[in-house]
């Protein structure tokens, strides 16, 4: 069975503007879910698909996969995901690569472990359903979820 990881990781947030590459306890944001990913059992090969030359070299020196740089058009912050994963997908495909499971892995879930993503793909697989998406039950309403400094 094949599992592609695709970390979407594009640099044009407004609220953050380049926050991938922002660091959280000497870290760039996204190298958290690079390391969740890369210490999977199942995941089998990791790609990011991003907009950013800076981003993509981060993401290259932690040893991930930055086969092309997402196009402007499906970059921005209307741009549903499924295009995003499309987009990575038939790139892939025209190298031959067709994976049997797709997991997307945002960078803005940074505390999700390999246990949590590999429980999910094993779930998943399990089920005859065509997706699966992972929630948390919060105690406090999310507005109350974030503070600002």
């Amino acid at each position: 069975m094949k599992v592609l990881a695709i970390i979407p990781a594009r640099s044009g947030s407004k609220g953050v503007p380049l926050k991938n590459t922002k660091k959280i306890n000497n870290k760039p944001l996204v190298q958290y879910t690079i390391d969740a990913s890369k210490k999977s059992k199942i995941i089998d090969r990791i790609i990011v698909s991003t907009d950013s030359p800076k981003i993509a070299n981060i993401c290259k020196k932690l040893g991930v996969e930055v086969p092309f740089l997402r196009p402007k058009n499906i970059s921005g912050d209307n741009v549903p995901m499924q295009k995003v994963v499309s987009h990575a997908v038939r790139f892939l495909e025209k190298k031959s690569y067709f994976p049997d499971i797709i997991v997307l892995l945002q960078p803005t879930s940074p505390f999700r472990t390999y246990k949590e993503i590999d429980k999910a793909i094993r779930i998943f697989s399990k089920s005859k359903s065509t997706s699966l998406v992972e929630v948390r039950k919060t105690n406090d309403h999310p507005y109350k979820s974030f503070k600002r400094k």
